[in-house]
């Protein structure tokens, strides 16, 4: 019997890792196999054709003989049965490993979906043929004929047409039972009034015991309900900070101050709105809400298991990473085991970024804007009158000073892009002079480089459409690209500006591009051309690698796309859509 208790205790430990981690998972996998090994040891040293282990009154027993006299030995196991009513679990030899991990499957259930798991289907499902689970079951008693004893004379034929029978005496009640014998056992009326009143006294007693057992028996059973649910909220209320409270529906009816500012809309903002309602569908949000899909807890079925969750599939799932459910061996929540979650940890880190970034680069830019001033005074005064390398050293400082201002600004303008403090104020504006003025600011660099720089007309000479637009923005992300042009085309290159209607493919939009001729962009550098602090080239050049970045948040808030074409050797084109104005 020392195997039989072995096996049991290393079967009950197998579903328990089960049921937390998977049949198929590497940590339940050498317990299965362990089980199974015990399991086959058993048949070699006893013999027996089949094992069948029952729980009874309390006890283990191994085909019919008492392995362990309580179940306490073996909680885990005493759970699994109890929460399935599994009588007894039969195996045979042929017992194979898929076989064992299929009923810890079964046994590993939730006892809360116990009830809706069928033992002997769930097992045929999975191919098992060598363990059966036999499920208690309850009958109702019926009564039996038996067959005539082969002793006794052959009955007498029935006549053709019997008598009826007389109709069956009602069943005497207990009390007229009880009449019945004191009238026969006892003539003295006086005594037999004695004797009623103290069977009377006896049978109220037995009924007050009885009553107040069972009273006592659904008391202390409501009350374990009742602690277990305090239990869980005083868990969910020492995690969570606010408190929402809805209808049936799932509408809003309370809120306090903390989820106030969790959800970041007052009360009288969401009062009478359901939850869900502006998550549904959204999945690029920091937010989410998870719902039980049943409200009102039925009476006269199991409720669902059921939930609905609304809002960032990367925020939820960046929390059930970070918090682990504690259970006791009865599968009851008793706490939680959390760590900061990713999200909060990389919104943390980012925002020091940002504000260092921000300190940074607004303690330099003071300097440095008298530097660049000194630099040309010097240049415009002393420039003429100095020769070799004093000339070439001024160049070059007024150059890098330009280089580090430029690198300065667009840090800056990160800073304002990340804090939501860069905003635009779309207004009517004509399309044509902006791309002009871009080109007239740029044409002295294009120039110096030798690289062609124009406007390409419309196409159909109607006109371009106006287009609503902070003219300052666009101006900026203008630059911008046609910058970047100028400076990846070589000498003899042509950079174009062009504009054209976004037709059926982008209705109500117009398509500004910036063509080049210049020496294109990988496939493997186009994917991460528009991230920050990254730069398409192999080689790196002047700047930071945040132009794109900016103006790709510029263009967004101008509700329009960016995006880029390009072919190594065939040059590149830069295109954003901006709205019609109406």
């Amino acid at each position: 019997m020392e195997l039989c208790r072995d096996f049991l205790k290393s079967f009950g430990q197998t579903v328990k890792l089960v049921s937390l981690y998977s049949a198929g998972h590497p940590v339940p996998a050498s317990s299965q196999r362990e089980s199974w090994q015990l399991l086959h040891e058993i048949f070699s040293e006893s013999g027996w054709p089949e094992i069948g282990f029952a729980l009874v009154a309390g006890r283990w027993l191994v085909n019919g003989q008492v392995a362990a006299d309580t179940a306490q030995a073996y909680e885990l196991l005493a759970i699994a049965f109890r929460a399935h009513a599994l009588h007894s679990v039969t195996f045979r030899p042929e017992c194979r490993l898929y076989e064992l991990s299929a009923l810890c499957e079964l046994a590993s259930t939730a006892p809360n979906r116990a009830y809706q798991t069928n033992a002997e289907d769930f097992l045929k499902e999975r191919g098992v043929r060598h363990v059966s689970a036999n499920v208690e079951e309850f009958m109702k008693a019926r009564r039996v004929t038996l067959p005539a004893s082969p002793l006794a004379p052959a009955p007498a034929p029935a006549p053709k047409a019997p008598p009826p029978e007389p109709a069956p005496k009602p069943a005497l009640g207990f009390g007229s039972f009880i009449k019945t014998l004191v009238d026969k056992a006892v003539a003295d009326p006086k005594e037999r009034a004695e004797i009623y009143a103290e069977a009377l006294r006896h049978v109220e007693a037995a009924l007050a015991r009885h009553t107040s057992e069972a009273s006592h028996k659904l008391l202390l059973e409501k009350q374990t309900v009742v602690n277990e649910r305090v239990r869980a909220e005083s868990v969910l209320t020492t995690v969570a900070q606010g408190k929402v409270i809805v209808d049936q529906e799932g509408r809003v009816l309370m809120m306090d101050p903390a989820a106030e500012e969790i959800v970041g809309h007052p009360f009288s903002a969401v009062a009478g709105k359901k939850i869900l309602e502006g998550l549904e569908g959204v999945d690029g949000s920091d937010k989410f809400v998870v719902l039980a899909k049943e409200l009102v807890i039925p009476e006269n079925r199991p409720v669902s298991e059921e939930v609905s969750h609304a809002g960032g599939a990367d925020a939820m799932s960046a929390f059930r990473q970070s918090v682990a459910v504690v259970h006791d061996e009865r599968g009851r929540v008793v706490g939680t085991y959390a760590v900061l979650p990713h999200a909060a940890k990389f919104r943390e880190t980012q925002k020091m970024q940002e504000e260092f970034i921000a300190n940074i680069t607004h303690d330099l830019k003071a300097p440095l804007t008298s530097i660049c001033s000194a630099l040309e005074v010097l240049n415009d005064h002393l420039r003429p009158k100095l020769k070799g390398e004093e000339a070439d050293f001024l160049d070059i400082c007024v150059r890098n000073s330009g280089t580090l201002r430029q690198m300065i600004d667009e840090l800056l303008d990160f800073s304002k892009v990340s804090s939501g403090r860069m905003t635009v104020h779309p207004e009517k504006t004509p399309l044509e002079p902006l791309l002009r003025e871009c080109a007239q600011v740029l044409m002295p660099w294009a120039r110096s480089k030798k690289v062609v720089l124009e406007v390409e007309p419309d196409p159909a000479g109607k006109g371009l459409p106006q287009v609503l637009a902070d003219r300052r923005r666009v101006l900026q992300v203008l630059n911008n690209l046609a910058s970047n042009a100028i400076k990846f085309t070589p000498a003899g290159g042509r950079v174009t500006l062009a504009a054209s209607p976004g037709g059926d493919e982008r209705p109500g939009t117009v398509v500004v591009r910036v063509r080049d001729t210049g020496c294109g962009i990988a496939p493997q550098d186009r994917a991460r051309l528009f991230e920050r602090f990254t730069q398409g080239q192999a080689e790196r050049r002047e700047g930071v690698g945040l132009g794109l970045a900016i103006a790709r948040e510029l263009v967004a808030q101008h509700r329009g796309e960016l995006w880029v074409d390009s072919e190594l050797g065939q040059g590149s084109t830069f295109s954003f859509t901006l709205p019609q104005a109406p």
